[in-house]
């Protein structure tokens, strides 16, 4: 369930309606993720900018920030934030919705014109418009509280756990029995200095990325890390997912993977995908020229290698010719040469021109690089040895 569901079912949406046709005036309210929550019909002064808040159900950052100029998250009482011309933002009449010391978000007039007596009407209705928000805050973080259960069971360990919690989702007639699902691992990178902050807007990228499949998804946001299953779809409809909440987090300033897991069928194949989506994640994290979002059907020998042991996933396991190569090239300029050379498949046309460099160039340093690490290269099994090697070496300067 995402928090602007229900608007039509708690009363929200008709009180909003009530007001905008009082005023004559389209009334809109955000939360204070930049999410749009509900809004009346139109009276014809929105700009482009709330209207793309109408279609997308959220804000464009630049809103966001122009708010947050003006402070208005700490306000207690209704004001008036200025035009931005360049942004293309009408000047908006702002009132906080709190209830219970809580900011539920916002509720906005376009400011054309508006008279003091009607700012008081719309800061009046916010105190109903806030109790009825704190209801829905409740059965929202109900509904969080049983999908992370239902997360957690569908990847735990035990196969009893996952038995119980796939016969749930049956129950509720959101899956069947050979429905196969695909889970994501979206992991905030770097520095955190505040958590709360982070896991905010990492549930809210989750919502906005599965809230036109939010019955057919189920997710578990922890402080920097997200786990999500997308329960039907399949690959194409998970990469989605993910790509919008990468998307949502790099607006709001986050650094962010996903891993995207392998489509697996059944209640043991939730945890499977996971397991495959936490080593994507791993991968776009230490590899960060893979890109932010990485399924794990594509990570090649590193799906391999990202299984290792963390005791072996070190120089010291480096193949013997590799670890000669590496002591004796003190700029890495053989090792680069040898690595374009493997990933060109021995291709010496390719590779002289990946390294811009002459072939008779190569073709010297290639013999240096046999004669330091005492390898032929026309050997496959060595040269698929050194491969290897300069992948492990790859993820080991990256740990």
């Amino acid at each position: 369930m995402s928090y602007s569901d229900g608007a039509g079912l708690d009363g929200l949406q008709q009180t909003v309606d009530r007001l905008a046709a009082r005023l004559g005036r389209s009334v809109a309210i955000d939360d204070t993720q930049g999410r749009l929550v509900v809004s009346s019909g139109h009276f014809g002064e929105e700009d482009e900018l709330r209207v793309f808040a109408i279609v997308h159900r959220y804000s464009d950052p630049r809103v966001l920030a122009h708010f947050k100029k003006h402070g208005i998250y700490s306000w207690d009482r209704p004001g008036r934030i200025p035009a931005d011309a360049e942004l293309g933002f009408k000047a908006r009449v702002c009132c906080p919705i709190r209830d219970h010391d809580i900011l539920f978000g916002h509720l906005f007039l376009i400011d054309e014109g508006v008279e003091d007596d009607e700012v008081e009407e719309a800061a009046a209705a916010t105190v109903q418009i806030g109790q009825l928000m704190y209801r829905r805050l409740m059965l929202h973080e109900e509904s969080q509280q049983r999908a992370a259960e239902l997360t957690r069971g569908l990847i735990s360990s035990e196969p009893a756990d996952r038995a119980r919690a796939w016969d749930r989702l049956a129950d509720q007639e959101v899956v069947a029995g050979t429905d196969c699902s695909v889970a994501l691992v979206a992991r905030v990178v770097g520095p955190v200095p505040d958590t709360e902050d982070v896991q905010a807007d990492l549930q809210a990228a989750v919502e906005m990325a599965t809230g036109d499949r939010a019955r057919a998804s189920v997710a578990w946001v922890r402080p920097v890390e997200a786990v999500v299953l997308v329960l039907g779809g399949g690959q194409a409809l998970a990469r989605q997912v993910a790509e919008r909440i990468a998307a949502r987090m790099v607006a709001v300033g986050r650094r962010m993977v996903v891993g995207i897991g392998g489509e697996e069928a059944g209640a043991d194949g939730a945890a499977a995908s996971h397991d495959d989506a936490r080593l994507a994640a791993r991968a776009a994290t230490l590899l960060p020229e893979l890109g932010p979002v990485v399924g794990a059907e594509s990570l090649g020998v590193y799906r391999l290698l990202l299984r290792l042991p963390p005791g072996e996933l070190a120089a010291s396991r480096y193949p013997a010719e590799l670890r000669r190569l590496v002591d004796a090239d003190s700029n890495d300029n053989l090792v680069e040469t040898l690595a374009a050379y493997l990933s060109c498949a021995g291709d010496v046309t390719a590779a002289s021109a990946a390294l811009h460099v002459h072939r008779s160039t190569l073709y010297y340093r290639l013999g240096r690089i046999e004669e330091i690490a005492g390898v032929d290269l026309r050997d496959g099994e060595q040269r698929l040895r050194l491969h290897l090697g300069l992948k492990m070496r790859r993820l080991v300067e990256r740990s």
